[in-house]
């Protein structure tokens, strides 16, 4: 049977734990042959997908998670057949997302599908013949963005438990966020999010982690960000059970009169996403107040510890101007993608 990745929850701890490592040493790895082309000693790249050929399927546009996908096979001595735009594939015609992944799951020994649909990768993994895996499937989950996201963050704090992250911007259509906060749940870490109003994460998603994993996130609104960068203070750990973050709603949102008699925590790492605009089905979304970080938000001493990460791309959200500052973090984030996705792939044409 086929080893699908069609959400995060499908990869354990122990496995996403695995991928991290592996991930770090194939990255060492890739640096020293980069160094070989100078004259330096190169280790070997496994060709464990030598033969093997990966069919990228991406209904939406994508620069980062296609590309690296693909750069991921050739590395590993696999090969890549893809309908550049699936606009133009069998789909114009009526052709189903099942019938497609039908047929080309017999040109190919692994599938990545990118679809506007929620849910669609699940459906093609029931039709498909060979692994499948979901590079972001409409407003639902993005997972080897997050197994990104991890693999950045461990390599910048060390660990992922019980730090703490605040995740910013539009939640509601957010794929990566929407996996990530599952992930960052699943190893202990303390969540703040900070969505813009009316892009807060989906009922669903909030319920969904307080059943798995019997957590909450803290809620906070965008311009509480810069008086949290002046007074970490204002961010309190709950003291009874200290991966418990307390849930404030609008009606009760008081962090310090709430909790002045907890413990104060610091801020370890800022991930901001853009405005979902392609998933808008109306403009009300016109004019809200929008997360934006710049030089001014991270001067503050109080901040120097935090990392700042993106999924990209990017449209206001971050400063340019911040680019060079050694805690921004988004353009290792998209780097990580070739030694992540080169694991992930060996791992399911393993099986």
């Amino acid at each position: 049977m086929s080893r699908h990745v069609l959400a995060i929850s499908d990869l354990s701890d122990e496995e996403i734990e695995s991928i991290l490592r592996r991930a770090e040493e194939m990255e060492a790895t890739l640096e020293r042959r980069t160094e070989a082309a100078h004259g330096g000693d190169a280790g070997a790249i496994p060709r464990s997908a030598a033969g093997r050929i990966m069919a990228t399927l991406f209904y939406e546009p994508s620069t980062r998670t296609r590309l690296s996908f693909e750069a991921a096979m050739w590395r590993l001595g696999g090969a890549v057949i893809s309908a550049s735009d699936m606009k133009s594939s069998s789909a114009s015609k009526g052709e189903t997302l099942a019938d497609t992944a039908k047929v080309v799951s017999s040109y190919a020994d692994v599938l990545v599908l990118r679809h506007f649909w929620d849910g669609a990768a699940r459906v093609a993994a029931e039709h498909a013949d060979v692994p499948l895996i979901n590079a972001g499937d409409g407003s639902h989950e993005h997972p080897t963005q997050t197994l990104c996201d991890l693999y950045t963050l461990k390599r910048a704090k060390g660990t992922l438990r019980g730090i703490t992250v605040a995740i910013g911007g539009d939640l509601k259509r957010g794929r990566t966020a929407h996996s990530l906060v599952r992930a960052l749940a699943r190893f202990k870490a303390n969540i703040v999010i900070i969505p813009a109003r009316g892009m807060e994460f989906p009922d669903w998603l909030l319920q969904k982690v307080a059943e798995e994993y019997g957590y909450r996130p803290t809620v906070a609104r965008p311009g509480d960000l810069k008086a949290l960068a002046r007074d970490v203070n204002a961010l309190y750990l709950a003291p009874a059970r200290p991966h418990q973050l307390t849930l404030f709603t609008d009606t009760e949102f008081d962090l310090q009169e709430r909790l002045a008699e907890a413990e104060p925590i610091t801020l370890d790492a800022l991930y901001m996403t853009r405005p979902q605009r392609e998933r808008r089905d109306d403009t009300t979304d016109d004019g809200v107040e929008y997360l934006r970080v710049d030089t001014d938000t991270f001067q503050d001493p109080t901040m120097r510890h935090t990392v700042l990460m993106h999924p990209l791309p990017r449209t206001g959200e971050i400063s340019s101007a911040l680019d060079r500052d050694p805690r921004a973090l988004y353009f290792r984030q998209a780097a990580s993608g070739v030694p992540v996705r080169m694991v992930l792939v060996e791992m399911v044409l393993a099986e």
